[in-house]
């Protein structure tokens, strides 16, 4: 349980501010979307990071015994997951993207971010 408190430490401030920043300044978040694909060097190094991020993640806590540490075992999958879809299929994730935004999720998916950062931050600094 001390990895799943340390990594709450670190994956709960980042989505709880992100998921408050995505809340409250949508254009914003919705431009640095935009942008990014015309920054192709930019994508492969995030895919990059986060395939490399993933995999030490997953390597130090592929743990499913509790919800916190399933928690925080999805999200060092998801990461990996992200960054493969970023490296390999980054048109599959564009449509994507567009789809949620065309669908208005982006504040549904800032609540979920505000929650689960929120969980986290309680998880990591208060339990």
């Amino acid at each position: 349980m001390e990895t799943t408190t340390f990594l709450a430490q670190l994956w709960g401030p980042v989505i709880l501010a992100v998921g408050i920043g995505v809340f409250t300044s949508r254009s914003y978040y919705t431009r640095v979307y935009r942008e990014l694909d015309k920054e192709t060097l930019a994508v492969l190094l995030f895919a990059m990071v986060a395939i490399t991020a993933g995999i030490a993640q997953i390597m130090h806590h592929n743990v499913w015994r509790t919800f916190p540490e399933i928690v925080i075992s999805l999200l060092g999958w998801g990461l990996l997951l992200k960054g493969v879809a970023f490296a390999i299929a980054r048109k599959l994730v564009d449509k994507a993207g567009d789809c949620q935004a065309a669908r208005k999720l982006i504040p549904a998916a800032a609540g979920v971010m505000i929650i689960l950062g929120a969980y986290l931050c309680s998880i990591g600094y208060f339990m």
